[in-house]
């Protein structure tokens, strides 16, 4: 629309007042927002709405007519404004801050549909509860999606960026056909793996990332690398989210939090917002941690990032590792020469080769070892991994103290230094991986699609969509059921007691001797937690791991091969926060109590035991809030992890059932389809010929 330009001097005589002008002004803004309203009702007939308010008995022809005079009307109101030189106000709400208040409300309309609110209206059948919980789960899944590309991604131009990338010689051709043909086809499903592939692209570092145990050495190792102490090391401060270390004229660090607000901060308060002591379950909501420092290691973009120790009670540590995993060019890791290869150690090696990404392993701590023991510990670690995993890695001895600086330097040299040269070779080797999936996802949906009638005949979409509603909402409901085993532990003062003085009868039978050490009570109430967990524990992962066979059968029915693994599961479960029970100081008498009798002997040995009560419940109520955040976080983690396989399916259920809004070309499919599969072959003709 456009406003009138050519203004007048208004004589005093034909000015309205204050009052009046307001007046105009208000009754304009309210005019257009009813002509807003029936343009809406105009274009009812077009909308995608499965709710509609209007029986639309106007045709075409005289809703064009009718637009005329809405056209009119507005040109109009504001000639109306000029007789008195007002212009409209220029707006002032952000249009995100707007959908997002709805989304609130959105937010908490879907909260009401839950089973113990319906029930306010009458009984609701545990089938049916399970279903609504379901509904409940899917439609949340979809506005946090949309909520959180609101406050980080909106106005993300992918086909820009790409243009960018390809002028900056990136080849991205086989990723723009790509691009282009999701768009087309609104193939939604595939928009974030695109975001991610695109991002990672117009990073040019090369990131190395350190990972192992809490303790294994990774800060201590990377300061000495750089030659500077710049992470917090020692046993409190644990890393808490990943640590990117990069070059810089001067000593500062930059931190992001999830709303998108970065601060920079000196370099020696890092330690507020990067680890468990400063920053407990990462409640200051940091994403990115980045020290700047000048030092010759860090040039030509390369970025050594310290991630958070594995199995730690830093309770959001692996998650935030394995969110990590994805932008590693690099990994680097640390098992600790003072205690041995551990499982840990070898699921994490694992994990990095499954993602592909390449992996030195290093024996930290190699100064507690004498030469002939490094010698021995290499050995073992290089055959124990053989045997687990099927590989030969080269294993180098590290220490970052400065009496074993050669050490650190031998592995600078001949291990770390020649990647760092390839380190190109290595990013563009990654990327070319991603794109060729994708193309190859991309493929597998449009095939789907076109064999929609064959599909037809075989396929229940009604039962898909029930089976992934189900899923989703057993998932969601995990921490509510588990909530009740937590209250039991945290509240099992009297249970504890009974198992420490049936153990302790039992040590008195066995041992005959006339004290219980304080070490043996400590094992006793770890054992008494871990059983007290182990039930709850195997509900949480056979439930989790149903949903991904769930899962699997959908995507089988619907013949698509990103499906997600049940490893996948057990990489979010495997953190679980260890229980440590302080040790006593004194060992507890028993004395002859066992020659009184059973019952007084228990009697005496609970009367004993009953000064760790205090104790006893602080500590299974400190540990009952850690497990709770750590429950809280890991379901979480879960619900995202099938919501971003289910809603893929569920975009193609509904496009195989025909309830997009656009109907499917067919043809058009099919020469993108032809498209795709050119591009892809002349990708991999070009990628054999450099190879060769």
């Amino acid at each position: 629309m456009t406003r009138p330009v050519a203004k007048r001097e208004l004589p005093a005589e034909d000015a309205l007042n204050e009052a009046q002008r307001l007046r105009l002004s208000v009754s304009c803004q309210y005019i257009d927002r009813l002509l807003t309203d029936i343009g809406n009702i105009l274009h009812s007939a077009s909308s995608p709405s499965p709710f509609a308010k209007y029986i639309v008995d106007i045709s075409p022809a005289q809703a064009r007519v009718l637009e005329d005079y809405i056209h009119r009307l507005r040109g109009q109101l504001l000639r109306s404004l000029a007789w008195q030189q007002l212009e409209p106000s220029d707006p002032t709400i952000p249009a995100t801050h707007a959908i997002l208040t709805n989304l609130s409300f959105i937010d908490i309309a879907v909260e009401e549909l839950r089973p113990r609110h319906m029930r306010g209206s009458g009984a609701v059948s545990d089938r049916v509860a399970g279903d609504l919980n379901g509904v409940v789960h899917e439609l949340r899944s979809l506005i946090e999606g949309m909520n959180r590309y609101l406050r980080q991604k909106m106005g993300t131009n992918l086909e820009a960026r790409l243009e960018r990338l390809q002028q900056q010689g990136a080849d991205v051709s086989l990723l723009q056909t790509t691009s282009e043909i999701i768009s087309r086809h609104g193939l939604v499903e595939f928009r974030g793996r695109l975001e991610a592939i695109t991002s990672r692209l117009e990073d040019s570092n090369f990131e190395v990332a350190f990972f192992g145990r809490v303790s294994s050495g990774k800060s201590s190792l990377l300061n000495a690398l750089l030659g500077k102490d710049i992470l917090p090391v020692g046993i409190n401060p644990i890393t808490a989210v990943p640590t990117r270390l990069r070059s810089g004229p001067n000593a500062r660090a930059v931190i992001t939090f999830v709303d998108g607000r970065s601060e920079k901060i000196p370099l020696d308060e890092i330690a507020q917002f990067v680890t468990e002591q400063g920053n407990p379950g990462n409640t200051r909501n940091v994403i990115k941690a980045v020290a700047e420092i000048p030092s010759p290691t860090l040039t030509q973009g390369i970025v050594l990032v310290d991630t958070p120790g594995l199995g730690s009670l830093a309770t959001r540590g692996t998650a935030e590792t394995l969110a990590y995993l994805p932008s590693a060019d690099l990994g680097v890791l640390l098992i600790d020469a003072g205690t041995t290869l551990s499982e840990e150690d070898i699921g994490t090696l694992r994990l990095l080769y499954e993602a592909g990404i390449p992996s030195l392993v290093l024996l930290s701590k190699a100064d507690l070892l004498q030469p002939e023991e490094i010698e021995s510990a290499l050995a073992y670690i290089r055959e124990h991994l053989k045997q687990q995993l099927g590989i030969k890695p080269t294993v180098y001895p590290v220490s970052a103290r400065p009496s074993h600086s050669a050490l650190l330097d031998g592995f600078y040299q001949t291990g770390l230094l020649p990647r760092l040269g390839r380190a190109t070779l290595l990013r563009d080797e990654s990327a070319s991986r991603k794109i060729a999936a994708l193309r190859d996802a991309v493929i597998a949906s449009i095939e789907a699609a076109l064999d929609r009638g064959c599909l037809l005949g075989n396929l229940n979409l009604d039962e898909l969509e029930a089976s992934l509603r189900q899923t989703m909402g057993v998932i969601g409901e995990q921490p509510r059921v588990f909530q009740y085993d937590l209250l039991r532990l945290e509240e099992g003062c009297d249970r504890a007691l009974s198992h420490l003085v049936q153990a302790g009868l039992q040590w008195v039978r066995n041992a005959r001797q006339p004290t219980i050490p304080a070490w043996q009570i400590s094992e006793w109430v770890g054992t008494f937690v871990e059983d007290q967990l182990r039930e709850p524990l195997r509900r949480l992962r056979e439930t989790s791991e149903q949903a991904i066979h769930n899962l699997q059968q959908v995507a089988a029915a619907l013949n698509t091969p990103d499906t997600p693994a049940v490893s996948e599961v057990e990489l979010l479960l495997r953190d679980l926060p260890r229980f440590e029970f302080a040790e006593l100081r004194d060992s507890v008498p028993a004395g002859r109590w066992i020659l009184l009798g059973e019952r007084v002997a228990a009697a005496r040995m609970r009367s004993q035991l009953r000064e760790l009560e205090p104790l006893l419940r602080d500590q299974f109520r400190a540990y009952g809030r850690v497990l709770n955040r750590w429950l809280e976080r890991t379901t979480r983690d879960l619900e995202r992890l099938a919501s971003s396989y289910a809603d893929g399916y569920r975009v193609q259920i509904q496009r195989l059932a025909g309830h997009t809004a656009e109907p499917v070309d067919l043809e058009v499919l099919r020469l993108d389809l032809g498209l795709l599969m050119r591009s892809g072959a002349k990708m991999e003709g070009q990628s054999s010929s450099q190879t060769a």
